[in-house]
């Protein structure tokens, strides 16, 4: 199970929920850019297709992370589930799931879930509250390099799968901070930009002592 914010989590949940539990929840098919809230806390399995789950301030959005098929998501009045591609989902209502939770196979996976999701938003807390913008981004790439493991000539390779706009709102910056400490980092040739979204960490220990 990884824990990544691209694709929180690997739960394969669907392989642990028989036709008579997945009856309880209400199924949908949703278009791209649909959105999903809950005034009380909903828990959202994703049966194709992807979205993330952001909060908003000011205007401002903060991506907390994107979600795959085949996974949990955990939805309450503060945030929002965007729908990123036409998908097919089950949802359900927390108060509502005192028979599913009997399956000893779901319960370990909605619990995972809630752990990893409780950790992820501490590391997100701590990151805002203690990191610089430089530190932020180069958190962020870090954590995107292992979870791509690529190398590319000796060097660790990234593809950023989104634009500068996208990633200021995962790292909790305005756009231009973000694109400041981005820029900051080339010009130090720390990382080395090849194309619009892929880049080499050419100083990779540079890079991670930004983050402590």
């Amino acid at each position: 199970m990884k824990k990544s914010r691209l694709g929180l989590l690997e739960t394969d949940i669907l392989d642990v929920l028989d036709q008579n539990e997945l009856a309880k929840f209400n199924r949908e098919f949703l278009a791209k850019g649909a959105t999903i809230y809950a005034e009380s806390i909903k828990v959202v399995i994703l049966k194709s297709g992807s979205g993330k789950l952001s909060f908003f301030e000011d205007g401002e959005e903060f991506i907390v992370y994107h979600l795959q098929k085949d996974n949990i998501s955990i939805v309450d009045d503060v945030c929002v589930l965007e729908i990123l591609e036409d998908s097919e989902i089950y949802s359900i209502d927390a108060s509502d799931m005192g028979e599913l939770l009997k399956n000893e196979r779901f319960a370990k996976a909605y619990a995972d879930t809630l752990v990893n999701i409780s950790l992820l938003q501490r590391q997100i807390i701590k990151s805002i509250l203690f990191e610089s913008a430089k530190g932020r981004i180069a958190n962020f790439l870090v954590e995107l390099a292992a979870e791509q493991n690529l190398m590319q000539n000796g060097y660790h390779y990234v593809f950023l799968p989104f634009s500068l706009k996208v990633l200021s709102s995962f790292v909790g910056l305005k756009r231009q901070s973000a694109s400041t400490a981005f820029n900051e980092l080339i010009k130090d040739d720390i990382i080395r930009r090849i194309t619009p979204h892929e880049f080499l960490i050419v100083d990779y220990e540079k890079l991670q002592s930004y983050t402590n």
